[in-house]
């Protein structure tokens, strides 16, 4: 992964110098720019399209980092881009409303360490960069990895990278149940909310896949499966429980 772009994206110079140089010493040799309001982050990400964009949750009171991130993913020439988002500590609702905005991953700031911030990057990293090339067809699903499309009866699906990756290890490895984490490999060996943060990315995965929903299947007590047809997948009931 040596030479990947990284945008990071901070408004607290001192913040923003450690995390510039924290990353500029990482032992990939990314190559790393900054930025300092979300302006100059969204000029930025446009014109150079970076591998992955580490951003700061609490830019200011007229734009914030949620608002940079939607816009992000509603940009088909940056939706496939990769972000992690920094923020302090967090209730279980905003978690949910920062995956749901289309984020891969997040760090809270009290857990900011050089080691677990070049993990959490690298493992982002190796998720979005490291998929097959074969195309994969599961009834009404199209999976095309080269390309990080996905289609739904001949629609197109939006995606986040996370949300792609693990549809297609789903559909990789649709004769068995997956669990949790080997769904999400967050790479530095913490297990805490990580099932919670695969369930949101879940559920985000259906309400796009619309009518066909119930193609993602809660197996309790394991994890997800792909379904094979409406009539063996899990009840909308069962869905939101999951």
């Amino acid at each position: 992964m040596a030479g990947e772009r990284i945008l990071v994206v901070e408004d607290e110079p001192g913040v923003l110098n450690m995390t510039l140089e924290v990353m500029r010493g990482a032992r990939e040799a990314y190559q790393v720019e900054g930025a300092q309001d979300a302006a100059a982050g969204l000029e930025s990400i446009r014109q150079n399209k970076p591998d992955l964009v580490l951003l700061d949750l609490n830019l200011g009171r007229r734009f914030d980092g949620l608002d940079v991130c939607k816009l992000i993913r509603e940009d088909p020439e940056t939706a496939n881009i990769a972000v992690i988002i920094l923020t302090g500590e967090l209730m279980d609702a905003a978690e949910t409303m920062l995956l749901d905005a289309g984020a891969d991953d997040y760090i809270r700031k009290p857990q900011f360490t050089p080691q677990l911030l070049e993990s959490r990057v690298r493992a982002v990293l190796r998720r979005t960069r490291s998929t097959p090339a074969t195309e994969l067809d599961h009834g009404p699903l199209k999976l095309h990895p080269g390309r990080r499309e996905a289609s739904v009866d001949g629609r197109i699906v939006n995606l986040t990278p996370t949300e792609f990756d693990i549809l297609f290890k789903l559909a990789s490895n649709n004769d068995r149940a997956l669990p949790r984490r080997e769904l999400l490999d967050r790479g530095d060996g913490t297990s805490t909310a990580v099932d919670r943060t695969v369930d949101v990315h879940v559920l985000s995965i259906r309400r796009k896949l619309g009518r066909f929903e119930w193609l993602v299947q809660t197996v309790f007590g394991v994890g997800y499966r792909l379904g094979s047809s409406a009539e063996s997948a899990d009840s909308p009931e069962e869905a939101r429980r999951s």
